[in-house]
């Protein structure tokens, strides 16, 4: 069984998927996935996290148009780059789909997988200013600087998966289950997530 977990930033998604992985015995799949794209491509893994987020396939084309056309190719090289850290990505989750049993948290997996009977297509929410609060509270910054952070990866995720799968991030219509985090809370959270995957089962 495989679960795929989408979230919005800030909305407690890295805690309840390993409070999930406790009880499920599954392995989480996050932090590893950029180590073994980067020994594929022989860079460090903080250039395969630089290029997932950086500026949308969109941005790169209006930054070389901007240049004017001998300067085009300019950015081509970084295209280049991040299409091949795609491949990667989506070759390294395919690998650890095949295991079985692991829990994916974020990394677009969901589209990656697609529609499959032994896929659990999550998304994880909560509202905007109970997200800033504990982001705030949890990087011990301002709220500004939260609500700032939090729009950020927000709109990151979003244009990640509408520039590379033309996919709305979000959509319930993408997902099997969406949960309120803040409204249920993180053990409920997890006893829901538990009862999906053992009814999927």
């Amino acid at each position: 069984m495989i679960v795929t977990i989408s979230n919005s930033y800030g909305s407690g998604a890295v805690a309840i998927a390993h409070e999930l992985a406790v009880r499920t015995g599954y392995e989480v799949v996050d932090r590893q996935l950029p180590v073994v794209v980067a020994k594929r491509l022989h860079v460090l893994p903080e250039e395969v996290e630089a290029a997932e987020a950086g500026k949308t396939v969109g941005e790169r084309v209006l930054a070389g148009l901007e240049l004017a056309t001998p300067e085009l190719t300019l950015s081509e090289p970084e295209v280049r780059f991040d299409e091949a850290c795609l491949r990667e990505v989506q070759e390294a989750v395919r690998a650890y789909a095949a295991k079985g049993d692991v829990i994916f948290l974020g990394r677009a997996a969901f589209a990656i997988l697609g529609r499959r009977r032994d896929v659990l297509r999550t998304f994880l929410h909560a509202p905007r200013d109970w997200r800033i609060h504990h982001v705030a509270e949890d990087l011990r910054v301002d709220e500004r600087v939260a609500a700032a952070e939090v729009d950020r990866i927000d709109t990151a995720r979003r244009a990640h998966v509408r520039d590379w799968y033309g996919l709305d991030w979000g959509d319930p219509k993408q997902y099997d289950l969406c949960i309120d985090t803040a409204g249920f809370g993180m053990d409920a959270t997890v006893e829901l997530l538990v009862q999906a995957v053992r009814s999927r089962r």
